[in-house]
This record gives C-alpha cells, sequence and structure tokens, in this order.
C-alpha cells in the first residue's frame, strides 16, 4: 500500500468530526440535553480519532519513502587532441 504519511489519519478525523455532529443530532433528536450531546460527542470524537491514528500506525509499519534517484555520472573530459584526418607515420 503506497499512501502518503497521515492519509488514513486525516480522513479518520474527519471521520469522527462527522460522527460526533451526527451524535450531537441524534441526542437533540431523541431528547438528551444538550450538554450532555456534547459531552457524548467528544467522547465519540476522541474514540474515533485514535481510532484513525491507530489505523495510520498499523498500515504504514514497514513504509518508506521512495530511495532517491540515483545520482547522475560526472561528464568523463576528454583530452583536447588535433585531428588531422592523416595517420601519423
Amino acid at each position: 500500500m503506497n499512501l502518503q504519511p497521515y492519509t488514513v489519519a486525516r480522513f479518520g478525523v474527519y471521520a469522527a468530526l462527522a460522527v460526533a455532529a451526527m451524535s450531537v443530532w441524534l441526542g437533540q433528536q431523541a431528547g438528551a440535553t444538550l450538554d450532555f450531546a456534547l459531552l457524548r460527542a467528544v467522547f465519540v470524537f476522541v474514540g474515533f480519532t485514535a481510532i484513525g491514528f491507530a489505523a495510520e500506525a498499523v498500515l504504514t509499519v514497514g513504509w518508506q519513502p521512495p530511495p532517491p534517484p540515483p545520482p547522475t555520472p560526472a561528464p568523463v573530459a576528454h583530452e583536447d587532441r588535433e585531428v588531422t584526418g592523416i595517420d601519423d607515420e
């Protein structure tokens, strides 16, 4: 798997925010007080964030950044000689 660092954790935090907001909304619809619904949402957010970072750690245990490209060879200096086109005798 070739993921950039913190990809899974970032989407885990987004999911945690969505689930926490949904938790507050559902708690309000069920008749819970606002402070209880917000407190529950905080616990849900912390739990889902921990799951996201744990998944990130598990999925990137053996991840290594790609090696740098090999250096280009330096140009070889040739001796300057006069080319006449006539063989020396």
